[in-house]
């Protein structure tokens, strides 16, 4: 589907994209703010296809941005180890201190012990977390406030499979996340 034919259509569509929740959104293409007439807008069934396509055109781009920084890294030779090793001695490095020099100001193989770079040592090693045992993730709000309150259980569930799946999450992994999830009606029955 090629950009909506009423331009303002497009760039609110656009803004949404964005981050912009709906009615700010709405407003920037040209409109007064009311949530009720943005909230129709959204459901309209061209402007849902429209917001559907621009990401499916996001994740594509991003896909292909990943596959070729994957082809420079390979011709580069640059491989998990040697970022993982690199990383690490950065870590080692930062900690162990400025290195304990002789009366002739020649290293004398000992460091100080005191850390020359705390804060860049801290980073290394949280990359190494989150690289090798999935440590310090990043948590953050995905949609708009509201997107989720409006779902049924079942679509939320759904929803959820749904994401867990793109994230490249195992079967094991999203159903340990589902448990965390008790649906209203058990909530009403106790």
């Amino acid at each position: 589907m090629p950009a909506l034919k009423n331009p303002r259509h497009e760039k609110i569509v656009q803004a949404l994209h964005k981050g912009k929740s709906k009615v700010d959104a709405y407003v920037e293409g040209g409109f007064k703010p009311n949530r009720g007439n943005a909230t129709k807008f959204f459901d309209r069934p061209d402007i849902k296809k429209r917001f559907e396509e621009i990401g499916d055109l996001k994740e594509k781009r991003f896909l292909q941005e990943v596959e070729v920084s994957a082809d420079v890294a390979k011709r580069l030779g640059i491989t998990k180890e040697k970022v993982l090793t690199a990383l690490w001695l950065n870590a080692s490095a930062c900690l162990r201190g400025a290195p304990i020099l002789d009366k002739d100001g020649k290293p004398t193989g000992e460091y100080n012990g005191i850390p020359s770079n705390p804060a860049a040592a801290n980073q290394a090693l949280k990359l190494i977390g989150l690289e090798c045992h999935g440590m310090f993730v990043e948590k953050l709000e995905v949609g708009n406030p509201g997107d989720f309150a409006r779902l049924t259980d079942v679509e939320l569930r759904a929803r959820v499979e749904a994401d867990a799946q793109a994230l490249g999450m195992d079967g094991e992994a999203t159903e340990a996340l589902l448990l965390t999830f008790q649906p209203k009606e058990d909530e009403e029955s106790k």
